[in-house]
């Protein structure tokens, strides 16, 4: 058969999901007559990150059965060496060897009875069986096949019987009357040698009359397109950067990571972004957000039940997205914990947690001093200029628009004795009364065993919760938080003695106030804040309305978030928590993720994409402050005036926690992208630099070397 002319025209096209293929009849200047679909990962993909995860599922269950006496990562690496040794031995993919083959060669290795042989492939084909999962977009497109009368078939490269395949198929709505399944085991010819392929082609089937689709570049591309076949590379359901990273960590974490993956992975190909940007949105949701999040959550789930804590109370608003995701664990895991969401904030608690005005009830006051206004200031006090003004040796026209340092230290010298002391106090014993309430309201202050989770930082916000429901004669709630910051990082003092607070709390990830954990990497704090976006405003107070104590919010609704993409975002997690695998005689679901996660952090705040940058550098990041009104883009493009002005100031690269400069790199244009990776790759060669400007970039890099 002369296929030359076939062969020259063939061109394999990129496509990102099988939604991109359009009209059939539009693929290429001939409708073709047959449509060859690889099965696994085009139409069909797995719950876990990659095949050969699934043996260390296999192998939990297997050993949870008695079946095996070795560990779950040691028979999936004896199972990926034994399949391995027979296709050497048989042939390859060209060969009919099969799941039984495989496991004589297993049991061989492990000393098993061989009479368990057919038990175990029939565990391997049952666990397969239960984690594959359609690819939602291939019913579309075989909706659209159906509708336009093209035949399908289903070529894979694949030691599993083309009954098990057809039924896979079948059960995921993907076999019509008029399907046919052509697999490498059944035939021993197999597509990765283009054996298949001409088998397709020998039934009265030109090349040219064929289009093939399918994730392999070699097997479903190169080689189909030598035999002049139309190819569409789809790459959807391949692993992406993120997938690749908790994949690579499932044999450190009892296989759960690679369930990590396999959600991610499911959740993409699930949830539709209708742009760029939307998939940017999504793809970070689901590869770094959610296994982040999900982590944290089922870590907080593990302690309350070791802790036999009957209640969970997630604090506003970093707590919003982790109360639905825990709602969804704890129903998914059967736990007997009651899942809470308070509304507070550090305005509407710490103030009321002030019963002696001394320095760690009010040093959160005195944070951020020089970013405020003496109003922004005095309103932490709930107090207004003209309530202070005779306190003060201060001219009596203050500008209370101006910085609130000419007059903090002032103040806070007041804060041991006299008027001004006690001012403060009323102000605080009056917020507190109505606070009370609203907790008694919430159930904080009943008489069962709970927790209050936060992401973190000096904790003055937990400390407060903590303070007033002991204060009100309630049982102290054990504190979950991301991470603990040491307060002389943050300009307060350390006290001599552990607070009780302290003691009842349980970092997550590091605890710099008693030097455990990690070190928190730059990028995280601001990923982990975006991450736990609130569709929301801050607490700003309390009123009664009804009999009933309701809080006051600075606006109902977080408009400029929601804008942004928060309902996508929010649907992403959810999907996400619906895919992820948490059997237990599959895997650990309280396995430790810990470093994966930061890893995939780091990956995303160092590594961004430009789509990445661009949809989550313009996230409307509020800050320290937490006010809406001072949201402000992470990311702004460089140009080579900016960046000379940024040097010349001794600001660049600014690596401050409201700044990604590594996704304004992204977002700039090639030229200055060259340029300042050629000046880092010239520093890191050589460090013998001169020059005024060109020092400042020195100063600069160091910063980005670390040192």
């Amino acid at each position: 058969m002369d296929t030359s002319k076939a062969r020259r025209s063939a061109k394999p096209y990129h496509i990102r999901s099988l939604d991109d293929l359009g009209d059939m009849g539009a693929v290429q200047p001939k409708a073709p007559s047959l449509l060859s679909l690889d099965v696994f990962d085009t139409v069909l993909t797995r719950a876990c990150g990659r095949p050969h995860d699934l043996f260390i599922w296999l192998g939990r269950r297997l050993a949870t059965k008695g079946m095996i006496n070795c560990s779950p990562e040691l028979f999936a690496q004896v199972r990926a060496n034994a399949e391995q040794a027979v296709w050497r031995r048989e042939g390859g993919l060209d060969s009919k060897a099969g799941l039984r083959d495989f496991y004589v060669e297993v049991a061989s290795r492990l000393h098993l009875d061989e009479q368990l042989v057919p038990q175990l492939a029939e565990a391997e084909l049952s666990l397969e069986a239960e984690m594959l999962r359609a690819v939602p977009a291939a019913q579309r497109l075989l909706d659209r096949c159906q509708a336009q009368g093209l035949p399908v078939v289903y070529t894979s490269d694949t030691y599993f019987p083309a009954t098990f395949i057809e039924d896979r198929l079948n059960s995921a709505g993907l076999w019509f009357s008029d399907s046919r399944c052509l697999v490498s085991s059944e035939h021993a010819e197999s597509k990765a040698s283009g054996r298949l392929f001409e088998r397709l082609t020998s039934e009265n089937n030109s090349p040219g009359q064929i289009l093939h689709m399918g994730d392999h570049p070699h097997s479903d591309v190169a080689v189909p397109l030598r035999r002049g076949i139309e190819t569409r590379w789809c790459t959807s359901g391949r692993l992406n950067k993120y997938e690749e990273i908790l994949a690579d960590a499932a044999t450190t974490t009892a296989g759960f990571a690679s369930s990590l993956a396999g959600a991610s992975r499911m959740t993409r190909l699930a949830t539709t972004a209708t742009d760029d940007r939307e998939a940017a949105i999504r793809d970070v949701a689901a590869g770094v957000a959610a296994p982040a999040l999900l982590g944290y959550v089922l870590w907080i789930l593990k302690r309350a039940q070791e802790l036999s804590l009957e209640r969970l109370v997630f604090l506003a608003r970093d707590g919003q997205i982790l109360a639905e995701l825990a709602r969804t664990l704890v129903s998914r895991l059967q736990l007997p914990i009651e899942i809470g969401y308070l509304y507070v904030s550090r305005k509407s608690t710490n103030l009321a947690a002030t019963f002696s005005a001394d320095e760690e009830e009010t040093g959160w006051i005195f944070r951020d001093v020089p970013s405020l206004s003496i109003a922004k200031f005095l309103a932490r006090f709930d107090l207004q200029w003209d309530d202070i003004a005779q306190f003060l040796d201060e001219p009596e026209d203050v500008d209370v628009t101006h910085s609130a340092s000419q007059i903090s230290e002032a103040l806070r010298a007041q804060l041991t004795e006299g008027p001004l002391r006690e001012l403060i106090l009323e102000r605080a014993s009056r917020r507190r009364e109505i606070l009370t309430d609203y907790f008694r309201q919430e159930g904080l202050l009943d008489d069962v065993s709970q927790g209050i989770i936060d992401f973190g930082g000096v904790g003055s916000q937990v400390r407060a919760v903590h303070a007033l429901v002991k204060n009100a004669g309630g049982r102290a709630p054990r504190i979950f938080l991301i991470g603990l910051d040491n307060p002389k990082d943050a300009g307060l003092p350390m006290p001599a003695q552990e607070p009780e607070w302290v003691a009842d709390t349980d970092c997550y990830l590091y605890d710099h106030r008693r030097n455990q954990g990690i070190k928190r990497s730059r990028g995280f704090g601001t990923c982990v804040q975006m991450f736990c976006a609130a569709d929301h405003g801050t607490v700003t107070g309390y009123r009664r309305e009804d009999g009933a104590v309701v809080p006051d919010l600075s606006v109902r609704v977080n408009k400029p978030v929601i804008e942004w993409g928060l309902n996508l975002y929010n649907t992403t997690l959810s999907t996400f928590s619906e895919h992820l695998v948490l059997d237990s005689d599959l895997v650990d679901p309280y396995a430790d993720v810990r470093d994966v996660t930061c890893d995939l952090i780091t990956a995303l705040w160092t590594q961004p994409d430009q789509n990445e940058a661009a949809a989550w550098g313009s996230f409307p990041f509020e800050g320290a402050q937490a006010s809406e009104e001072t949201s402000k883009s992470l990311v702004h493009r460089y140009t080579v005036l900016s960046i000379c002005n940024e040097m010349i100031a001794g600001k660049f690269p600014n690596l401050g926690w409201q700044h990604w400069y590594e996704g304004s790199l992204a977002i700039s244009g090639p030229a200055i992208r060259k340029g300042l990776k050629l000046a880092e790759s010239a520093y890191r060669s050589s460090e013998k630099k001169s020059g005024t400007v060109h020092t400042a970039l020195v100063a600069g890099i160091r910063k980005l070397s670390g040192r």
